[in-house]
């Protein structure tokens, strides 16, 4: 039976195969219809200094629906079947490297019948599996538009929870593994689990060959040191998932993200 960990206001709560259950609380702000002041907003912050940069403008069909958990939990669950994708393979017994004649005379022996010797009761044939393990793909078909129904659900419990922040980009001077622990530390999320999003290269960076000084610098590096933290993972936009946000109590994106995500997701 499948289980997997969603964090929701704090609490860690565990499903098998039933939907969310008793997890939208009724005091949560629900949103479904647009703001009348143009719509959510969040804060713009300096990732290192936590400096406000500005008020962003959110897309209210992207980051405050309201949220379809038992869409969540089925796209949860499509994504667990995507990664159990078996690659033992044991061999039968027409792999294995004897003849295939029959060892002796059926009758006139006295003795029981045999047939080859690579049956699996044979000294010669215990290489064999009469029901072995065969390369198989469990994975299941999701329409897109589930899926992304999910993620827009999924954006909409983190905005909500304000559990989402925004900054101007990933980048910490003198990066290290001991300044993201202090960095973890002055937002007051150190033991939490933590996901940082960062923006795809474009690809004019490989064509004027500045991919290699900018964003291996910057963003690799920075990819790099946050994987290697404690309860703390850095993915790009597009390997981003809905199980990555819920299974994180907070989510961290650069303003270009966002303005990605809005572009992706947005439904009329």
């Amino acid at each position: 039976m499948l289980r997997s960990k969603f964090v929701f206001s704090g609490q860690v709560r565990r499903h098998t195969t039933i939907a969310f259950k008793n997890i939208w609380s009724p005091e949560t702000k629900v949103v479904t219809q647009p703001y009348s002041e143009g719509g959510p907003q969040a804060w713009v912050l300096k990732l290192w200094s936590q400096e406000r940069m500005g008020l962003m403008e959110l897309d209210p069909t992207v980051f405050a629906i309201r949220p379809r958990f038992d869409i969540m939990h089925e796209v949860n669950h499509w994504h667990k079947k995507c990664l159990q994708h078996g690659a033992f393979s044991s061999r039968r017994r027409s792999e294995l490297p004897y003849t295939g004649r029959k060892a002796a005379m059926q009758k006139k022996r006295g003795r029981a019948r045999v047939g080859n010797m690579t049956a699996p009761q044979k000294k010669e044939g215990r290489g064999a599996d009469s029901h072995g393990v065969k390369p198989y793909d469990p994975s299941l078909k999701m329409n897109v538009k589930v899926r992304q129904l999910a993620l827009r659900s999924a954006l909409s419990v983190r905005y909500l929870q304000d559990s989402l922040v925004i900054v101007d980009e990933l980048s910490i001077p003198q990066l290290s593994q001991k300044k993201m622990g202090l960095l973890l530390s002055s937002f007051g999320w150190k033991g939490l689990p933590v996901l940082f999003v960062r923006d795809e290269p474009s690809w004019k960076s490989y064509l004027d060959g500045t991919y290699a000084e900018v964003y291996r610098k910057n963003w690799d590096e920075f990819m790099e040191v946050a994987n290697k933290t404690r309860r703390v993972t850095c993915v790009t936009m597009n390997e981003m998932t809905t199980h990555d946000i819920m299974s994180a109590q907070k989510l961290v994106m650069t303003a270009s993200v966002a303005r990605a995500l809005e572009e992706q997701l947005h439904f009329i």
